[in-house]
């Protein structure tokens, strides 16, 4: 049924005539059914374990930046933790910036979560736990720790 197809590891792209799609579309759909298993279909997060406080700091981001370049094979180090959230704003439209403390005491730490909509829960209550990758901010020339957060959700 394909005329014509490539890609490459991380696209693919095919041609196949109009009449043909709905052929197509029903083997696809059982290829997939036959394949999956349903722990394919759930959501889950590889983490590289938590960070200590004491390697929650500017000089572990700037080695971990100088380790890549990152890339499909050799993914950037993603990090979980449990952490007491300070404060919370909504900064832009849709991002929430966070300033955090381990739960095991330590540092507090700035921290931004992209594009998480206006509306988050208040984990200044609950506290989150948190998976992030380290970064160095500069910010009015200064530079300071910040984590990138991938994923957060209340704690308990």
């Amino acid at each position: 049924m394909m005329k014509k197809f490539g890609g490459h590891a991380m696209a693919a792209g095919m041609t196949l005539s109009q009449g043909d799609l709905d052929a197509f579309s029903g083997a696809f759909d059982r290829a997939v059914r036959d394949t999956l298993r349903a722990e394919d279909l759930e959501a889950a997060i590889t983490t590289d374990g938590p960070l200590s406080p004491d390697e929650l700091h500017l000089e572990t981001a700037t080695l971990l930046k100088r380790a890549g370049p990152w890339g499909q094979h050799f993914p950037e180090p993603l990090f979980d933790g449990n952490f007491r959230v300070v404060s919370q704003r909504i900064v832009g439209e849709n991002h929430l910036k966070l300033v955090l403390q381990p739960e095991e005491g330590g540092a507090i730490i700035d921290g931004i979560a992209f594009n998480t909509g206006p509306e988050v829960p208040d984990y200044t209550k609950t506290g989150a736990r948190v998976v992030y990758k380290p970064d160095a901010n500069t910010f009015r020339g200064r530079t300071n720790l910040q984590l990138l957060v991938d994923y957060l959700e209340p704690l308990g």
